[in-house]
């Protein structure tokens, strides 16, 4: 629902103009499907009705709101630890960042505020792990989690280009192959599955085509250090200033089962 036209207008009016009536709605609104709507948000608790006048149950952040909360002391401390951390600690707060995520939140912010997200693409024996900017299909984990939800991808992204709507679970199983071998040290073909790889920066091969990692690959958490409270949008916040201080595009880890 919240990915409906109705449902954002429905939000954008009840932003600038609280506590309106339903025929106020319906001047603004003229989708055939708001009374169905609202009724159905008002189930999801996303809005209330009080003696017949409707308003939001979820904040909403402007983009003051949002630097305040990068200006507070605990986020700043946050983003000194998050800059300090190794490979295997880092993967610890992105960890716990990823759980965080599975759990039932809800608020929404303007448009031209960009946050962190997580994906993951993961089977029996390995677990991509990509944290990127909301819209970037430069990862695989992203790429998947666009085309199960039917995002628009199109030939214009590298990604498609080279592997289209390939089967998840199968492409899955060969990445975790290919990435196998060369951690062991042995050679792989060239496929449409290596050159996915190698475009996502996940591989490389230098001159002399040998192939090599370029992604971290573990094979056990660690405990997380930095304590936002489960704050969602905080931790949102925070993994978007670290890719903007390291200067990239996504952050990626592989998790290799023993």
């Amino acid at each position: 629902m919240v990915n409906k036209a109705t449902f954002h207008s429905l939000c954008h009016y009840l932003y600038q103009h609280e506590a309106a009536t339903l025929r106020d709605l319906k001047k603004e609104i003229s989708n055939r499907d708001l009374e169905k709507t609202i009724e159905i948000a008002i189930k999801l608790r996303l809005l209330e009705r009080v003696d017949r006048r409707y308003y939001l149950r979820f904040p909403i952040f402007s983009q003051k709101m949002v630097t305040d909360l990068e200006k507070e002391e605990t986020f700043q401390e946050a983003l000194e630890i998050l800059k300090k951390e190794d490979s295997q600690n880092l993967f610890a707060e992105l960890n716990y960042f990823n759980r965080l995520l599975q759990t039932t939140y809800f608020y929404a912010v303007h448009e031209e505020i960009q946050l962190a997200d997580i994906s993951e693409l993961k089977n029996d024996e390995i677990t991509l792990i990509s944290c990127q900017l909301q819209g970037d299909y430069t990862t695989l984990p992203y790429y998947f989690t666009a085309l199960r939800e039917d995002n628009t991808i199109t030939e214009e992204f590298a990604l498609y280009d080279v592997l289209g709507d390939v089967d998840q679970d199968y492409a899955l199983n060969q990445f975790s192959y290919i990435i196998q071998r060369i951690h062991r040290g042995k050679k792989v073909r060239p496929s449409i599955f290596s050159q996915a790889l190698l475009i996502t920066k996940i591989l490389s091969v230098d001159t002399e085509g040998v192939w090599q990692l370029r992604t971290p690959l573990l094979k056990h958490y660690e405990d997380n250090s930095i304590n936002l409270a489960g704050d969602t949008l905080k931790w949102r916040l925070l993994f978007t200033k670290f890719l903007e201080w390291k200067g990239n595009d996504s952050l990626q880890y592989i998790l290799l089962k023993d």
